[in-house]
């Protein structure tokens, strides 16, 4: 049986010249690579790479030792970080893929923490560790893709559940021992954490030209990694090899760090939403949120916020996306980038709220398709808090309302850019739970969806007290507005002697209303009301119906509205003036009698 030499305590005088050599080691790579031209490749949203080369996936959670779960968290935090630089990157044809100028400096600047990594012969906690996970599955598609590796260094160890042993693993240690391949067609790279795995794979374009025959030939090995592999080392690792006098070691501080939490970024408040949270947090938990709602008295954050571990506030990104908001017309492209500008940048600051020991996060809708494009939400069960119909969804909804009104400008004026609608798409595949209170959106996602209750009210603050008359009224809840079926209901009523009460402003044109008897409500009493009328195309919060229905008014909707089916109201289908109309004759002739 193969006997390893004794192992030294390494001291901070061996571990000073290590790092010195080290040292002149990078400086001759840097001066290398200067002069070769090898450079960081792009990383591009493109579609038509969807051919399948090559696959690897491997176990993030590799040991169930509770002394080892510091060592991980930390290891998926640096795969978590180095993927976000690596997804998407799109090789050309005959170009040197090189790891390190792809994902840069493993350093706590760049959002890398404390993993496992190997180094004087002992398994240590340092910052970045637990990349070589990253950099065998990277070895590994570029060899059953075909692809010629340039530079690849063998583990000088085997260490457990690593792929040392079969000889498909590459180490690599900044900047001078590196991963380096080619193809001979471009390539695109795919790395994804899910909660449980690593999953890497090289992808080519439809109709692209074969790639390079998987002997094209032998990898660089330089001198520096060409070691003979020694055997398994567990008896060096900081957590229990005993030797606590070595400077390096920090066991008590791993197991004080050994503490899984779940992570709530919030964007703004629906009761619904915040009743859900107050009931599924412990005091283990972070709570990030845009401002402290209940302290400055703002009920569109007004989350709760007792019992959590820790609460973080953005309070100065949302109060420049709220001064940026008033500035904006009520409706228009102009607004819906502004907003989502202001949901990108509370998303980056509330994210600075994930550590390590972060397991699970529960994240607002809005915040969704910038946390996922960040690459912070891998590795991780996430939970959403579901406001709204997914964007492709949404659009998909507005544009079907197009055809039929092209007139509207409303329902044409702003569509997203496709990489945030594919953002949205991924991460709502990707999460374990969908959490809503609409009807419809739930429907999209099965099992996965919780259904919450719709928060019902008493109050009825969109109607005007009128004088008992013949003529009946109709109150349409809302702006007038394509989405909100406004055209639907003025081709339903037209001819008939009804009254319509508008609960908002008229955004479509000027004259939208001609020839009709129309109001504005002006107080809070339903009194006079003889039904609500909305047959939305797109909603998200039927609170107006909610208190029609609370305060007894019958309602007419869709099911776009977000009632859930057991709802009381009558619902039409979208788009269908003549359903409508049926409807509302009905309803109006039973109130006659």
């Amino acid at each position: 049986m193969f006997q390893d030499a004794p192992h030294r305590i390494p001291t901070r005088t061996s571990t000073a010249i290590f790092l010195a050599k080290a040292c002149v080691l990078q400086l001759q790579r840097a001066g290398q690579d200067r002069l070769n031209s090898i450079k960081r490749h792009p990383q591009v949203v493109d579609r038509r790479f969807s051919v399948q080369l090559a696959h690897s996936s491997a176990a993030l959670w590799t040991d169930p030792a509770p002394s080892e779960t510091w060592y991980q968290r930390g290891k998926i935090q640096n795969l978590r970080v180095a993927a976000a630089r690596l997804d998407r990157c799109t090789i050309p044809a005959g170009e040197v893929f090189s790891f390190w100028l792809q994902v840069g400096r493993a350093s706590k600047r760049r959002g890398y923490v404390r993993g496992r990594m190997l180094q004087e012969g002992c398994l240590i906690p340092a910052v970045g560790g637990g990349l070589c996970q990253l950099s065998n599955a990277l070895y590994q598609v570029a060899l059953d893709a075909g692809c010629e590796i340039v530079e690849r260094h063998p583990h000088s160890r085997v260490v457990p559940g690593s792929a040392t042993a079969a000889r498909r693993d590459a180490t690599v240690a900044w900047n001078y021992i590196d991963l380096r391949f080619r193809a001979s067609r471009t390539v695109q790279l795919s790395v994804q954490l899910t909660p449980a795995s690593l999953n890497v794979s090289l992808l080519g374009e439809i109709g692209g030209e074969k790639t390079a025959s998987s002997d094209a030939g032998p990898a660089v090995v330089a001198p520096a990694a060409a070691v003979k592999a020694l055997p398994i080392l567990n008896d060096h690792a900081c957590e229990s090899c005993g030797q606590v006098a070595c400077f390096r070691n920090d066991h008590d501080a791993i197991h004080l760090k050994n503490r899984p939490v779940k992570a709530f970024l919030l964007d703004a408040a629906w009761p619904e939403f915040a009743r859900y949270v107050d009931s599924n947090h412990t005091s283990a938990d972070t709570l990030a949120l845009p401002m402290d709602g209940e302290r400055w008295k703002l009920p569109q954050y007004a989350w709760p916020t007792r019992g959590f571990a820790s609460v973080d506030a953005a309070t100065f990104t949302t109060l420049r996306r709220a001064a940026q908001s008033r500035r904006l017309a009520a409706q228009g492209a102009l607004r819906q980038k502004a907003l989502l500008e202001g949901a990108r940048a509370l998303a980056s600051q509330l994210a600075k709220s994930l550590d390590p020991n972060v397991d699970e996060v529960c994240v607002s809708q809005s915040l969704l398709p910038f946390l996922w494009g960040a690459g912070v939400l891998g590795g991780r069960r996430v939970h959403v808090l579901c406001s709204q119909l997914p964007v492709r969804a949404l659009e998909a909804e507005l544009d079907r309302a197009t055809a039929v009104h092209p007139e509207s400008e409303t329902l044409r004026d702003f569509r997203a850019e496709a990489w945030l609608a594919d953002a949205e798409d991924e991460a709502l595949g990707y999460a374990e739970k969908i959490i809503t209170p609409h009807g419809q959106v739930a429907s999209l996602f099965g099992p996965r969806a919780t259904l919450l209750d719709w928060a019902s009210s008493a109050a009825g603050p969109l109607s005007a007290q009128l004088q008992p008359n013949e003529t009946q009224t109709i109150l349409f809840p809302c702006a007038t507005i394509g989405r909100k079926g406004a055209y639907e209901l003025r081709d339903a009523v037209r001819g008939m002697n009804v009254r319509i009460l508008l609960g908002g402003r008229v955004l479509e044109s000027e004259d939208f209303w001609r020839g009709y008897q129309v109001a504005f409500a002006k107080t809070a009493s339903f009194e006079g009301i003889d039904l609500v009328v909305q047959p939305s195309i797109v909603e998200s919060q039927p609170r107006a119906l909610l208190r029609a229905l609370a305060a007894g008014v019958p309602v007419i909707t869709t099911i776009n509205s977000g009632l859930n089916a057991n709802s009381p109201a009558r619902f039409v289908a979208a788009l269908d003036s003549a359903g409508l109309r049926t409807a509302i004759e009905s309803q109006l002739n039973r109130r006659q009698f």
